[in-house]
């Protein structure tokens, strides 16, 4: 069976019916032989005494609406508004291939024409990566494709998804904080922006699953247990909101494919700090690049200095040149108090290795203006900062321009 351009066949290792076992230093992960599905998945760490929970993953769509009795609204480029409140299941995967390794072990699924996806399970990583590839989606009609996580977390009707990567934000089914909310619709009014992850938490048992994506999608927990991502949109009418045109972008004379990457960390609510560290790991995977000239390979090294803080929640957010004699330069600490974040003290001569202060001064956020037009307390947000020596509290982002000898 040909999925993309490589040609693979079942492996001989797996050949009889019954259920794939996975395993690594994390997890123990159980795959429907047949259709190469995860069933089941346990934590295998110290303290959680081989936590289990049914997992499953599927593809399905929403039909767009292009307009009816309640409203002429069709959905489009901003506007997801699906035809039904019930997506379709778009079939069973069929297991394709099963290619097991010291490092890792992949699992290749293929669901018809037009999606197929690989689930690695990497021996000494702390999630699940699942690969998937979508489209072209077919020109009938207006289709919004979803991928769903469904377990057996007892979740209720609340899940938490992340605000720009940086704090976790409760979702509770069809209600808002801060109003009283009249759904009139009930799956895309309980859509969400995700930039980095989104979780699902058992309070009972205390145990989390947690979706890291490698770009900003909309999802929904719209039943305990569960979640569900946009990956994949095709619709063809204009929603009317500015664009003057429908969502149905195409190349070299096809509808677009779609490739991305979610992690999966199952793991107990006491871990919930990790997922940043995930998060941060996966926005900032390396790019790959390849050259067919004779360039000397050029060996890595760090520009921290040696006596910078060794702190996993430092994060250097920003080093770029400012003018011709200086260099804009931001920090992060990037854990939430509630999580056990705390402030960390940063010596601004010795954070970059080789070169030396001559002067500094700290900006607002956006680094256009002096931190005095944006703070009001200037002296209590500098109460622990001495000389070179800046403090950032927890989830705090501090900007500076600074000049070097």
């Amino acid at each position: 069976m040909t999925l993309g351009r490589s040609r693979h066949v079942l492996n001989s290792r797996h050949t009889a019916p019954g259920p794939l076992v996975v395993e690594s230093k994390v997890y123990r992960i159980e795959f429907d032989g047949v259709t190469g599905a995860m069933t089941k998945i346990t934590n295998k760490l110290a303290g959680l005494s081989g936590v289990s929970d049914k997992i499953t993953q599927r593809f399905m769509q929403y039909i767009s609406n292009t307009g009816d009795d309640t409203s002429s609204q069709p959905s489009g480029a901003y506007i997801f508004r699906p035809k039904t409140q019930t997506p379709d299941d778009l079939g069973s995967p069929v297991l394709t291939d099963y290619i097991p390794g010291e490092y890792a072990t992949e699992i290749w699924q293929n669901f018809g024409d037009w999606i197929s996806q690989v689930t690695r399970v990497y021996y000494d990583k702390m999630y699940i990566e699942v690969e998937w590839t979508v489209g072209p989606i077919p020109l009938d009609h207006g289709r919004e494709i979803i991928t769903r996580y469904e377990t057996s977390l007892d979740s209720g009707d609340t899940f938490y998804t992340d605000s720009n990567g940086r704090e976790m934000v409760k979702r509770v089914l069809n209600k808002q904080p801060t109003y009283d909310v009249n759904v009139t619709e009930p799956v895309a009014g309980n859509y969400y922006p995700v930039n980095t992850r989104a979780t699902i938490r058992d309070e009972k048992r205390k145990m989390q699953l947690t979706v890291l994506n490698d770009r900003s999608q909309g999802a929904a927990s719209l039943s305990s247990g569960q979640m569900e991502f946009m990956v994949h949109r095709r619709c063809l009418k204009d929603d009317r909101r500015g664009v003057a045109e429908a969502l149905n972008e195409t190349a070299n004379g096809r509808g677009l494919i779609a490739r991305g990457k979610h992690w999966l960390f199952y793991s107990d609510l006491q871990s919930y700090h990790l997922h940043r560290d995930l998060g941060l790991d996966l926005f900032y995977t390396p790019i790959v690049a390849i050259t067919t000239g004779n360039e000397p390979e050029t060996p890595a090294r760090s520009f921290y200095g040696s006596t910078a803080p060794q702190n996993p929640y430092l994060n250097l957010l920003t080093y770029q040149p400012f003018n011709s004699t200086a260099t804009l330069v931001r920090l992060e600490n990037t854990l939430e108090g509630k999580e056990g974040g705390s402030g960390i003290s940063v010596d601004l001569a010795t954070l970059i290795a080789d070169k030396k202060i001559k002067s500094f001064e700290e900006l607002g956020l956006a680094g256009d203006r002096p931190v005095s037009d944006t703070v009001g307390d200037l002296k209590k947000h500098r109460a622990l900062d001495q000389g070179t020596n800046i403090n950032l509290n927890p989830l705090q982002i501090r900007t500076f321009v600074i000049n070097y000898l």
